[in-house]
């Protein structure tokens, strides 16, 4: 009996390499999305996070407009407003009270606060309250 050739494996050690490379480097609008996020962290709250990103162009610059949204702990979300990267600087396209008033309202949903209520359940030893 004879064997069949098989094919030519590729190493282990060459697939990991080229996944982690891929992974490694994200493309524009995932590392974007990225630096938005950081902006809104450590600028404007803990809680504010880039979740959409388009492209558009004013006076032939292109420019991306992100969706911002205030997202809390237990997973509740709402939309808060855009957020214009040049390339260079991040502005936030809502007005300030805008902002507030749809955070005011994300924060005032029963919703929210039944989610709330649930996980904080679920996270307090037995017997507190």
């Amino acid at each position: 009996m004879v064997k069949k050739p098989s094919k030519a494996k590729q190493s282990q050690a060459s697939t990991v390499t080229k996944r982690r490379r891929k992974s490694a480097i994200p493309d524009e609008e995932e590392r974007i999305l990225q630096e938005a996020t950081k902006h809104l962290v450590f600028n404007c709250g803990m809680f504010l996070v880039a979740t959409g990103l388009r492209e558009a162009r004013i006076k032939g610059f292109k420019v991306w407009i992100i969706t911002v949204t205030l997202r809390y702990t237990t997973g509740h979300e709402g939309y808060i407003g855009d957020l214009l990267y040049d390339g260079e600087a991040f502005t936030f396209l809502t007005p300030p009270e805008v902002r507030k008033e749809r955070a005011g309202q994300i924060a005032g949903d029963p919703e929210r606060m039944r989610k709330w209520d649930e996980y904080r359940a679920s996270t307090l030893p037995a017997g507190k309250g």
